[in-house]
């Protein structure tokens, strides 16, 4: 397993559950820690300058583990369920940038909110503009070789696939090569039964993970068994990237060391 921590790219202006600032500052901060990777989060790729980043991310030897698209939806209120037609094609368009921009650093995207809700009018008409909007980004995507992936939300987030068994029914049912799930304990912990469970049965669909404690805070700071969930990966073989997907307190760099030195001290020796 490798470790992840989240970052804001300088597309994006809003607060999230990820480290902000310059980006040599962030590099610099997150290599000296121990990360392996960062997980991009981006509003619109195409006004970023992606040569810089590449070449930045290079020179402190680290990987792009994945392109988050939360920003997209939370800034611009795009999204692939939307009932405007320009906004949806948008949501599409804007999701190929980040498939661009992952493909040059050969990561993943991940699809949280901008999915879009279901119920809140024709719900058999939205999950078909969902359900084509994926068949679309996905399609594309396999074109450069980049892998899409799901992330169950719970409810009080999206209403529609919160689970991971939802997700793992759903993905199932689109039958495209290259969609995958990616498993976030923090919504595990509300929709799920077992989190033990969880990661069995989504073992050959779990291609990403995001780790929080259930008050968003630091693992191993409040209730989530991280110990279990380490342990489980373990005996399942996992070997990709875990992110780390927090609230930034008391500053990104104190949230960033304290979640690196616990999460990477439960692997070794855990």
């Amino acid at each position: 397993m490798k470790l992840a921590y989240t970052i804001c790219t300088p597309d994006t202006k809003g607060k999230y559950l990820a480290y902000r600032g310059e980006l040599k500052e962030m590099f610099a901060s997150l290599k000296g820690i121990g990360y392996q990777g960062v997980e991009a989060f981006v509003r619109d790729p195409r006004e970023m300058d992606q040569d810089e980043f590449c070449r930045m991310l290079m020179s402190y030897d680290l990987e792009l583990a994945a392109v988050g698209t939360g920003p997209i939806v939370a800034e611009d209120k795009i999204f692939f369920t939307s009932s405007d037609e320009g906004v949806r094609n948008e949501a599409v368009e804007r999701t190929k940038a980040a498939v661009d921009f992952a493909a040059r650093l050969g990561a993943q995207v991940n699809i949280g909110k901008l999915r879009g809700n279901v119920k809140q009018g024709d719900q058999i008409q939205a999950e078909e503009w969902r359900d084509q909007a994926f068949k679309i980004v996905c399609q594309y995507a396999a074109l450069k070789n980049v892998t899409i992936t799901l992330e169950p939300q719970c409810r009080f987030a999206i209403d529609n696939l919160n689970s991971t068994q939802e997700a793992l029914v759903w993905v199932k049912q689109q039958q495209l090569s290259n969609l995958f799930i990616m498993m976030d304990v923090f919504h595990m912990n509300i929709e799920d039964k077992s989190q033990a469970a969880s990661f069995i049965e989504a073992k050959d669909y779990n291609f990403h993970m995001h780790f929080a404690d259930n008050n968003r805070g630091v693992p191993g700071t409040s209730k989530i068994d991280f110990v279990d969930a380490v342990r489980v990966l373990k005996a399942l073989g996992y070997n990709r990237y875990i992110s780390m997907e927090i609230d930034q307190l008391p500053d990104c760099y104190s949230a960033a060391k304290a979640s690196f030195d616990y999460v990477n001290w439960l692997i070794k020796e855990g």
